[in-house]
């Protein structure tokens, strides 16, 4: 005989796939600008960045993060693209800001800061666990007046 009962409710069903989820939560910090006050809810406690040659911590990367926070206070990220495949997370994303202070020695200059990335994320029970930054530094540089072509 059929029957036609229902199944039972599972409270812990999420229809959504994994890469919808992992994506959720990746934009949802990229919509915080990265905020370091953010960032320990969202990142693992062995979380990792790769950026260039150097490897930080989650600590380090709080501390960057709360520096350019301050340096550029009205900091905003858009993400222009987002692809998702199983736990991994690829943004490309464009950043905004207007350098109101010191930053890594370099004085305000009042001026709009714009610079470019694409960061690959790994995702890992429900985590930021690692990521791999890369960011177009030498128009970073140059904005915040590090980098001049006349230095070559």
């Amino acid at each position: 005989m059929m029957t036609t009962d229902m199944p039972e409710y599972v409270p812990s069903f999420d229809p959504r796939s994994v890469e919808e989820k992992n994506k959720e939560l990746v934009l949802g910090i990229s919509d915080q600008g990265w905020h370091p006050k953010q960032l320990t809810d969202k990142c693992s406690s062995d979380y990792q960045i790769h950026f260039g040659n150097d490897i930080l911590d989650l600590e380090s990367l709080m501390d960057f993060m709360t520096s350019i926070h301050k340096a550029l206070p009205d900091l905003q990220f858009i993400v222009n693209d987002v692809i998702a495949e199983g736990d991994k997370v690829v943004t490309r994303w464009t950043a905004s800001g207007t350098h109101l202070a010191d930053f890594q020695g370099v004085p305000p200059t009042r001026k709009p800061v714009i610079f470019t990335g694409i960061t690959i994320t790994r995702i890992e029970d429900g985590m930021i666990a690692e990521d791999w930054e890369e960011v177009d530094q030498l128009n970073f540089a140059q904005q915040f007046g590090n980098f001049s072509f006349d230095m070559l």
